[in-house]
């Protein structure tokens, strides 16, 4: 019974949304033509004043320096150099162009030329009624009217309307939206209160361009006879940028777009035939082939590797710390959610209301997911030197050549991917008014500087000289990688010696954060909305500010080593205190900054709380972290383990790379793809996040899956593998 419902709802769907399309192309709305033609004469029969609520934000002076024009007195010609081109010759050598809009204005002025014909008539309300218009709540910050795009492209214009003395009106051409972005010179940009800090971060989000509407205009115009227009009425403008779009506008294919597309019809064939045989062998029982060439083609194989993501490890023992997993994936929704924040602002209609979402105490939540990232340098320096302990206790050496080449080996080419992607197809992803402002900014710095991130250098070199910005933890993470085992090398031929000489580098990953933000006077780079923050290469991307966590997580290391074997028991009161004192500070360092690290009505950071914070800040949320897995893996985790460590979480916590991979640049493109602005608050960016957090296997997977979180650790079906190389990948 529910299936012919659904189909009969489909079906009137498709019939319906069909109607509609071709009623849009024959631009008729009205059946009854003399009620069309009512209607049209009475929209063009009203008075010029209608425009007060159609004009640009740029226009409310009257237009350029002639202060004694007012609103009231504009004419349908003062759209000139604001929605549509200027028709002096002098200005525009276009003459298509001049001649298609002053046959548009020659109509707006001149009602009686309806009565000529009511054929392909519509698209003269389709034009104006495009544009951008000055919108509700410009004192709440909705400054940018986009207008409506789509309304623009759906327009086909092919008109031959005769005027008596000769006079007569030809047009052929389709509606061009255009975006206008600039500031006045001389003026100062609309600022967001206390929001500079973000911007010089790389997010964007304190300033934006005074100016930034929609209009539409003739296909035959382009957007420098619009941009010279603009200029002609207003003047030089700095930072001006017209960006047009056509409907089904075709955009040219590169060499790198083919290289890439090639590359990627090579690893598809390979995933699908590798699959194909992988499950031949199965059905035909021949597993011998596998131990032949064939192993190496068999890798690919998404049938194997999709088997190995998804299972499910219930083994319980030493070397299994299952509450990894669920650690893992919170931290990277977590991290997720809070990036989504920085990306929003570019299309959201109310600036003025972001400082209140940052100023309550839950929702230092959301900064606080700068501790997120820390948790994976813990996990990351954790598992390395637990890994390194275990293989050299069992075979008294370690393959150091095997330790570099392997984490490269599998951390590079996921990078490379993702900033392929991004440096070419991506920019097909883009429809929306913003998007040739995302491909002029953040496409174009995956073009420029994909290498960055390659290298693993990203991170000295500041936001906006990196392709993947997420990538500055990766180059952080393989830094303090390459440097690690000049800490536990010690530790493995002369303990006595190692021990203290970790101590000695943990102390110095303190103290140096501490020199440098007090000689430097320098904010904390551990909170992002007070005025005061500028989170930057100096304070937030720097090894030697992220290692007191790395080195915490390798101090963990040491301590599950060597309690591997041994069991420990706890009285009650010793348990509680634990949880209580990681709960406290783990509290203390999420939450401790309230007062400060918010927009709407912070109070000033003092410089003894930025040097504090940041010489124990991270290392002591990375202690609070340790006691939880050190707790739960030996048994005194109580509800908190059986959670961590259920089962549902190890194939996400494979995935965890990816997500680390895909998210930003999700983000970074999804304001290309918007065609309104949007409300932000914390249940839609909740909401819509969701849809952030999602992976797909890597089609080069090699003879296990995916196993790099986001920030750290391997992610095999166990936690803790004796494959040490497999660590962090943040």
């Amino acid at each position: 019974m529910e299936v012919w419902r659904v189909v009969v709802v489909v079906a009137t769907l498709v019939t319906v949304t069909t109607a509609e399309t071709e009623t849009l192309k024959g631009t008729t709305l009205w059946t009854d033509s003399e009620a069309f033609k009512l209607e049209m004469e009475n929209w063009f029969n009203g008075s010029p004043e209608w425009m007060l609520k159609n004009l640009p934000l740029e226009m409310l002076d009257g237009g350029g320096d002639d202060d004694s024009r007012s609103i009231s007195s504009l004419e349908w010609r003062d759209v000139q150099g604001a929605y549509l081109p200027s028709t002096d010759p002098d200005i525009v050598y276009n003459q298509q162009c001049r001649q298609d809009v002053n046959t548009f204005l020659s109509i707006m002025e001149n009602p009686e030329l309806l009565n000529v014909s009511n054929e392909d008539v519509f698209w003269l309300l389709f034009m104006p009624d495009s544009w951008g218009k000055l919108p509700d709540g410009i004192l709440y910050g909705n400054i940018r009217p986009w207008g409506v795009m789509e309304e623009c492209t759906i327009i086909d214009v092919n008109i031959s309307l005769p005027f008596g003395n000769n006079l007569s009106f030809e047009s052929r051409f389709q509606g061009r939206y255009c975006l206008v972005t600039y500031k006045r010179q001389g003026e100062e940009q609309f600022q967001i209160p206390n929001t500079d800090h973000l911007t010089r971060m790389g997010l964007g989000v304190g300033v934006l361009p005074y100016v930034s509407y929609g209009t539409c205009m003739p296909s035959t115009c382009t957007a420098e006879d619009l941009q010279v227009s603009i200029e002609a009425l207003r003047g030089n403008e700095s930072d001006l940028h017209v960006d047009c779009y056509l409907k089904d506008e075709e955009k040219p294919l590169y060499s790198w777009d083919i290289v890439f597309i090639v590359f990627l019809a090579i690893m598809g064939t390979l995933l699908f035939l590798a699959s194909v045989v992988d499950i031949a062998i199965n059905h035909f029982n021949k597993q011998h082939f596998r131990k032949g060439p064939l192993k190496f083609v068999l890798v690919f194989s998404a049938y194997n590797n999709l088997k190995k993501i998804f299972h499910h490890n219930t083994k319980e023992g030493p070397e299994v710390i299952s509450c990894l997993h669920g650690i893992r994936v919170m931290s990277m929704c977590w991290i997720v959610w809070a990036h989504s924040y920085a990306f929003m602002p570019s299309i959201t209609s109310h600036l003025m209301h972001i400082p209140q979402l940052t100023d309550d105490l839950l929702e230092q939540t959301i900064t606080g997911a700068v501790f997120g990232v820390d948790t994976f340098f813990f996990l990351s320096g954790l598992l390395v030197t637990y890994g390194l302990l275990k293989q050299f206790t069992k075979t008294k050496r370690i393959n150091w050549i095997m330790y570099y080449v392997h984490r490269l080996i599998r951390l590079t080419p996921p990078i490379l991917v993702t900033a392929a992607f991004m440096a070419t197809l991506s920019r097909y992803t883009q429809v929306g008014p913003l998007s040739k402002n995302v491909e002029r900014t953040n496409i174009q710095m995956c073009r420029n500087y994909w290498w960055s991130d390659v290298l693993y250098i990203s991170n000295f070199m500041g936001f906006d000289k990196s392709c993947l910005a997420q990538c500055w933890y990766t180059a952080v993470d393989t830094q303090l990688y390459v440097v690690a085992p000049l800490v536990f090398l010690p530790l493995l031929y002369r303990p006595k010696i190692g021990l203290p000489w970790m101590g000695v580098v943990t102390l110095l990953s303190v103290m140096i954060p501490m020199i440098i933000t007090g000689v430097n006077s320098l904010p904390t780079g551990a909170i992002a909305f007070a005025p005061e923050a500028d989170i930057n290469i100096e304070t937030y991307t720097t090894p030697w500010y992220r290692a007191s966590a790395y080195l915490v997580g390798m101090w963990g290391g040491v301590i599950l080593h060597h309690f591997r074997d041994r069991e420990l028991k706890l009285k009650v009161w010793q348990a509680v205190l634990g949880w209580v004192l990681a709960t406290t500070v783990g509290m203390l360092v999420v939450y401790g900054m309230v007062d400060y690290n918010t927009i709407a009505d912070p109070e000033p950071i003092p410089q003894g709380v930025s040097i504090a914070f940041d010489g124990f800040g991270r290392g002591s949320w990375a202690l609070a972290v340790l006691w939880v897995v050190f707790a739960c893996h030996k048994g005194y985790g109580g509800v908190i383990n059986s959670f961590l460590a259920h089962p549902c979480w190890q194939p996400l916590s494979r995935l965890t790379y990816c997500i680390y991979l895909t998210s930003i640049p999700i983000q970074t493109l999804y304001p290309g793809t918007q065609y309104i602005l949007i409300y932000m608050n914390h249940i839609n960016e909740m909401r819509s996040k969701l849809g952030d957090i999602r992976t797909r296997p890597r089609p080069t997977q090699t003879s296990t899956p995916l196993r790099l979180p986001l920030h750290s650790t391997p992610l095999h079906s166990t936690p803790l593998h004796s494959d040490f190389h497999s660590t962090p990948l943040h």
